[in-house]
């Protein structure tokens, strides 16, 4: 099975959560993972993905994304009707960041971009207004997390399988426990 993880908004690939789904796929000859570093429009950012998608012919793959990544993923899993995880999940990203327009830079390469009303309107057009297929999706979600209202992933994913951890944070720092769990879903 083929696994594609999305990172979060100004993250990347060598994120703490992206490099333990690695972790996890080299010890499970299985699994299969692209982790890519997501381009920052949105636009462009998906485009990566479907053209991976493409080479996949036939493969079974599922998607796992946090935050930001989690608006991907819910966007491709409806798309190509997959099972997704998604991980404190940003359900409407273009109101979260429109307070954040202007320079950003990566956590990770450190490299600079300017967050424009472009991107807003672009993650607009990928927005799911509601999920045909909720039994495709396992919500893992925080009730502390520091950046996004969980309360909006718990309503958007109603009718999905649904984790919600007391406490925590936005980063999910004991994503590891949760591993199993992941990927069980995605194969099931």
């Amino acid at each position: 099975m083929h696994i594609i993880y999305l990172h979060g908004f100004c993250s990347s690939s060598a994120s703490f959560k992206a490099q333990l789904v690695k972790a996890y796929v080299a010890e499970h000859p299985q699994y299969r993972v692209f982790l890519p570093d997501l381009n920052h429009y949105p636009r462009q950012a998906i485009a990566q993905v479907e053209n991976h998608i493409k080479t996949l012919q036939g493969e079974q793959w599922g998607l796992i994304g946090s935050s930001l990544g989690g608006f991907y993923a819910s966007y491709l899993a409806e798309k190509y009707n997959k099972k997704a995880v998604v991980i404190n999940p940003a359900v409407r990203p273009f109101e979260l960041l429109e307070s954040r327009l202007g320079e950003q830079k990566n956590f990770h390469s450190e490299q600079t971009f300017d967050l424009t009303d472009d991107h807003l309107q672009q993650l607009k057009s990928l927005h799911v207004e509601q999920l045909s297929q909720a039994s495709n999706f396992l919500l893992l979600t925080k009730t502390a997390d520091e950046v996004l209202d969980y309360r909006l992933g718990v309503d958007f994913y109603r009718g999905a399988e649904q984790q919600v951890i007391t406490g925590g944070d936005h980063g999910f720092a004991d994503y590891a426990d949760y591993l199993e769990t992941t990927f069980k879903f995605l194969r099931g």
